[in-house]
């Protein structure tokens, strides 16, 4: 079932509201869409499971682009306001787990606990992505549209993009002036987030065969954050939702089970 809030396609995947009373909000990255947690959302019965096309993005391409991490994490919270008046778990891929840390940081007192799959942390040295070089690269760097496919190509390879039907091509390379948009996001001081400050549960997945930058955002995230918890999907890369959808969702999960409980008064 889907809806819309201020702007934003809303999807509903599953809903036992009864057996897990705190809704799960799922947060997709860049060239992606909340139609990208379909195949996990099958295995992810008994939870009250919702996911959103950022703005920008299939569903809510006509509705302008968030720029800011601030106008990204207001974005998340209207999402989570039309849900429930009580607290979420969020779960992000890629940099929809850059957003939740930074939620998890705005609006502490509605997130009970996030997962992040490997999210970009750029403000380190090491840190360097193959695809945002292609998306900024000499032949895309005018043309928003040859950005999209070049970072597509990157991120699924060149077999699987050539795929897709040629309507699915065009719509993903309409989404280029918003996919520069979330690469400028990750390189501006506005993505930087002091990971020592995120105090609520932080459940961090990664992919055994993902690149060394992802591993290595896992592993620092773990480090920092005051209590984490890390888990690995054997035979996985940076698409596990896609990829690995039961094992993902397996990671959806472990990353609820860490929220309290909201107490019932006598």
């Amino acid at each position: 079932m889907q809806s819309v809030v201020d702007g934003l396609a809303v999807d509903h995947f599953v809903s036992d509201v009864e057996a897990a009373p705190i809704p799960v909000v799922l947060v997709h990255g860049a060239m992606d869409r909340a139609g990208g947690f379909r195949r996990c959302s099958r295995f992810l019965d008994g939870l009250d499971a919702y996911a959103y096309d950022r703005r920008g993005y299939a569903a809510s391409l006509g509705n302008g682009i968030s720029r800011t991490m601030v106008d990204q994490v207001s974005d998340l919270m209207a999402v989570v306001d039309s849900i429930t008046d009580g607290q979420v778990v969020v779960v992000g891929h890629s940099l929809g787990g850059l957003i939740a840390l930074h939620a998890a940081l705005a609006a502490p007192g509605r997130i009970a606990s996030i997962g992040v799959w490997e999210p970009p942390l750029p403000w380190f040295e090491w840190y360097v992505s193959d695809a945002a070089a292609a998306a900024n690269g000499t032949a895309a760097a005018t043309d928003p549209e040859e950005a999209a496919e070049a970072f597509m190509r990157v991120m699924i390879g060149d077999a699987r993009w050539e795929r897709l039907g040629v309507a699915m091509r065009e719509t993903r390379r309409a989404e280029g002036d918003t996919l520069r948009s979330d690469l400028e996001l990750t390189r501006s001081p506005d993505s930087r987030v002091d990971l020592t400050e995120v105090r609520l549960p932080v459940t961090i997945g990664h992919g055994s065969d993902s690149a060394a930058r992802f591993k290595a955002s896992a592993a620092r995230i773990m480090a920092d954050v005051a209590d984490p918890i890390g888990i690995e999907i054997a035979g996985s890369h940076h698409g596990a939702h896609l990829s690995h959808p039961t094992e993902f969702a397996a990671f959806v999960r472990a990353a609820h089970a860490r929220a309290p409980r909201p107490t019932i008064a006598a």
